[in-house]
């Protein structure tokens, strides 16, 4: 997109929260109907899925039809239930056709934590299954061991890696939080302390770098759904559709009035 004459890099950073992330899909439906295209990308576990997806060209009605093939439905099931019999990553390579970061369209990045060590780990680069898996291995789905790391998912730290896309050369940076209110791991963290008690992930505002530095979030509100079920899909995608059209007049106008290049 180009402001004052200038063309500007668009950064879009995705957050995590498991079924939430049709929302994901409604907002860049309402992107693709306005003309906005975004040149960096970032994600969190279900946002980092849909992120490699949009980063390798999909648009929103593609991952629709992907996610019919592959057997989601709007129902009552959890999705721990749907996903039990695959592993993970097996299932992301194969959904994903076994690509690699080299054949995205657009740069993007995946954000993790290492389990041992309490810090973030970021994947640019590689299988795009083991960086998405890792992102969203959140239990009851094992750390994914890579790199001589014990890897899980990236919300513990970092719910929406805003930063990421800043770091990446973003001017304008436009994160859809998907969990607005749950600024803190503790809730998460306490299931994992359960299953690996000598974990060495902090207490933590998770939510701290979405606002700092975005210059827009967008935040739908799907408090009537759980991350964790199937119900209610694609009223989600509804949701996550409307809000990011009834913001959209104040998203373009904050891009054209950019003036750091």
């Amino acid at each position: 997109m180009y402001a004052n004459g200038k063309k500007i890099k668009l950064g879009l950073a995705l957050g995590s929260g498991g079924a939430q992330g049709m929302a994901h899909i409604g907002a860049i439906k309402a992107f693709e109907e306005e003309g906005l295209n975004f040149d960096l990308v970032a994600g969190c576990s279900i946002g980092s899925i849909v992120g490699a997806l949009y980063a390798k060209g999909y648009s929103s009605d593609d991952m629709l039809c992907l996610l019919k093939e592959s057997g989601f439905s709007n129902s009552e099931f959890p999705l721990s239930f749907m996903l039990g019999a695959f592993n993970l990553t097996d299932f992301l390579d194969s959904f994903l056709g076994g690509a690699h970061f080299s054949d995205l369209k657009k740069p993007f990045k995946a954000v993790a934590v290492d389990v041992d060590r309490g810090k973030e780990v970021t994947f640019s680069s590689g299988s795009l299954a083991i960086a998405l898996s890792a992102s969203s291995a959140i239990p009851p789905f094992k750390p994914v061991v890579y790199g001589g790391k014990r890897l899980v998912d990236g919300a513990f730290l970092n719910y929406v890696p805003a930063d990421l896309v800043r770091e990446m050369g973003a001017d304008f940076v436009l994160s859809i939080n998907l969990g607005k209110g749950k600024d803190t791991n503790q809730a998460i963290k306490r299931a994992l302390d359960e299953t690996y008690p000598k974990n060495a992930i902090p207490l933590a505002v998770r939510s701290k770098k979405c606002y700092e530095f975005s210059d827009f979030v967008i935040e739908p509100n799907l408090s009537a759904y759980g991350s964790a079920t199937s119900r209610g899909l694609y009223e989600r995608y509804e949701i996550g559709y409307e809000t990011a059209k009834s913001n959209m007049k104040r998203i373009i106008k904050l891009i054209k009035t950019k003036t750091k290049y």
